[in-house]
Parts: structure tokens; sequence; C-alpha cells
């Protein structure tokens, strides 16, 4: 029988044994803060591009570019409308905006139904290159449903299903930037958006577009070889060399069969990963959810993130 009278069992030790490191870990919090506040400074300085947004809000008192500078910083900071309203007032931000007073969280979140897609577009248009060498589609699920299981126990509410909103984006894989982002059903194609993403970003001139096997399709390789730009997508093993009005995938095929590694290296395919990596950085940055529950809120929320991310992330 054991001392402790449980056969079997070790008895903990009640020796106080200290906690050691295997590495050392030092964080510099000065210069931490110090880029976390030029990052807002960026933020701010946004302002200027949404001049052009400018129309009286709440009884005149604020101007439209200023709300939308507060929207940025409630996404990059993943807080509520409450504690963003309650941060102005307490940090004085309103005076760094030129405002009069801060403003509630309910004026806040009614910035939403002025903003409309194609005005973010145009300036977001003015954050990324013209040109670019290589580019690349992808697409990934963000959860529309943030409500705690203990909220939904509590108060005997009834559980949501898990629903999601695809997210496709192409993005600048020399500047990691993202230059369009369209927002859809969990259950829509990834082919089938080729056309809106491209169509969306006539004005940009990309030499090569990489994506994965899910894009292996001949209207893919036509929409893509119809803007001038080489499709990067691998075939199917069994792919047929007919080219059945497809002459881009075609050679894509044939290029692909007689050797792998050397279409591999002449399209630069391995890049197609910092598409994937963007992805990840949005979700960890920005949140892995989407706030809104209007559709049409929600693709201005998106282009709100691809604005955030293309100044604050990537500002060069």
């Amino acid at each position: 029988m054991h001392p402790s009278g449980v056969d079997g069992m070790q008895r903990a030790s009640q020796e106080n044994r200290e906690w050691k490191r295997h590495k050392k870990v030092t964080v510099p919090w000065a210069t931490y803060d110090a880029h976390r506040l030029n990052e807002c400074k960026r933020v701010i300085d946004l302002r200027e591009a949404f001049i052009e947004l400018d129309q009286p809000v709440q009884r005149r008192e604020f101007q439209l570019s200023q709300l939308t500078v507060l929207l940025l910083l409630k996404l990059m900071f993943d807080v509520s409308y409450r504690t963003l309203a309650r941060a102005i007032k307490d940090l004085y931000l309103f005076q760094a905006l030129a405002m009069k007073r801060a403003p509630c969280y309910k004026t806040i979140q009614n910035t939403m139904q002025y903003l409309t897609e194609s005005v973010l577009m145009e300036i977001n248009q003015g954050l990324i290159p013209q040109a670019t060498a290589i580019g690349g589609f992808d697409s990934s699920g963000m959860k529309t449903h943030r409500r705690g299981a203990w909220i939904v126990l509590r108060f005997h509410l009834p559980q949501h299903r898990r629903d999601f909103k695809k997210i496709h984006l192409f993005v600048d894989l020399v500047s990691k930037k993202i230059l369009y982002c369209l927002v859809t059903t969990g259950k829509a194609s990834d082919a089938k958006q080729v056309k809106k993403l491209l169509k969306g970003c006539q004005w940009t001139r990309v030499d090569i577009i990489l994506a994965n096997g899910g894009y292996d399709t001949r209207e893919c390789f036509n929409a893509i070889a119809g803007v001038g730009a080489t499709p990067g997508i691998p075939v199917r093993r069994n792919a047929i060399t007919k080219s059945h009005g497809c002459y881009s995938r075609r050679k894509a095929v044939l290029a692909q069969q007689h050797d792998y590694s050397e279409w591999e290296g002449k399209v630069h395919y391995r890049m197609r990963c910092v598409v994937e990596s963007i992805f990840s950085g949005l979700k960890r940055r920005f949140g892995e959810y989407l706030f809104s529950i209007k559709d049409q809120f929600r693709n201005v929320e998106m282009w709100l993130r691809t604005i955030l991310w293309n100044v604050v992330i990537y500002p060069r």
C-alpha cells in the first residue's frame, strides 16, 4: 500500500523548485512602443487620403474622414466600439484629428453606412504599385460569429451555426501588398472569381500570376492570358495536351510534363506561399472574424482591412 493511500500513484513532491527558462527572452519594450506609435501616426495621417469622403456627420460635428480613421484604429487594435470610444476620450485622440469632442461609440459604428467599396478601391489604388512582376490568387475563410459559449448558455440564446465568408485576394508578391479583395459565400468556387479579381485591377500590369491547382480551368487560363500575363498554375497529372480553345493551358501542360522543376523555376511558383502568409498575417494582426453583420458592411470592412494592411504592415 502506498503511503498516500492510493496504489500505483506517485506522491507529488512538496519541494519548491525554481522554474528556469531554457533560453533567456528579452523584449525591447522601448522599440516596440516606438513601432506601435509610428503605426498609429501612419493611420492618423491617412485622413488626407480620405479627404474626398468628407461630408458632415452627426449634426455636422464630425467629418467622415475623421470617423473613418477611427474605424481603422478599431480594426488595428481589435477592440469593441465602446472600448474605442473610451480610449479616444481618455487619450485625447480626438484632438489629433482636429475634433472638438470625442464621438460616442454609436457615431463611430454608423460610419460604415457612409462608406462604399468604389471609393475605398480608389484610395487603395494610390497605396499600391501600378506594375509588378509577380501576382497571386488565393482564398481563405473568415468567421462571422464571435459570440462566446458562456453568453449563449447564460442568457439561453439560440446557438448559431458555424458560418463563414470566403475572402479572395489578388496580391502583389513582390511588394506584399493587396491589390484587390472580394467577399463571397463560404461555398463559392475560387476559379469563378478570377474574372472579377482581374477586372478590378485593370489599371495594374502583372507579368506572371500564380495560383494553386484549384484554379486549373480553361476559363482561368484564358482570363489571365487575356490581360497579358503568364499563368503560373499547376495542371492535373492526367491533363491532356489538346488545347480545346485554351492555348495558354496547353502550353503549361507541355512545359510541366516535360520538366516540372524547370517550369516551376521559370514562373517562380514557390513565391505563391506569400499569399498564404498574408492571409495568416491578416488574421493574426487584425482578427480572424468579421464584426459586421450585413454583407454590404462586410465588404466595406474587408476593404478597410486591405488599406490598413498596405499602410501599417507594408508601408514601403
